[in-house]
């Protein structure tokens, strides 16, 4: 396994600390299950203007652009057929969804077949 953090600067956000920690680590978590035989992930925090950027980007199969939308769901098992080494619940990116809508946090998903993919969300930076 193979977990590399990048990022900017050190940077401060209005948010609930906890909240945001299971964030990041419902999608590192995610990121590793679905890393492939490389169990390599990347996380990248970067600051954009007056937010900031943090992404969880794996290097497995992806997803195909017509799931997408649907990872976000409750229960929704990309791959239902596929045998994998770990069980969850199906809940995980759910909560993502959730916590990040409470925040006011733009996220989302990019993917591409065979090569990832890589979560993401944007939260507003503080001015302290």
């Amino acid at each position: 396994m193979e977990l590399i953090c990048d990022h900017d600067k050190e940077i401060f956000v209005d948010a609930d600390e906890f909240k945001i920690y299971q964030v990041v680590y419902n999608l590192i978590n995610n990121a590793l299950n679905y890393s492939g035989d490389s169990r390599h992930v990347t996380v990248r925090q970067e600051c954009i203007g007056d937010t900031v950027k943090v992404s969880v980007q794996d290097f497995g199969l992806g997803i195909a652009k017509e799931n997408l939308p649907l990872v976000w769901e409750r229960y929704y098992k990309v791959d239902k057929e596929h045998r994998r080494s770990f069980n969850g619940s199906g809940l995980g990116l759910a909560i993502v969804r959730k916590i990040l809508e409470l925040h006011n946090a733009q996220y989302g998903v990019d993917s591409t077949l065979g090569q990832g993919s890589t979560f993401w969300f944007c939260l507003k930076v503080s001015d302290e």
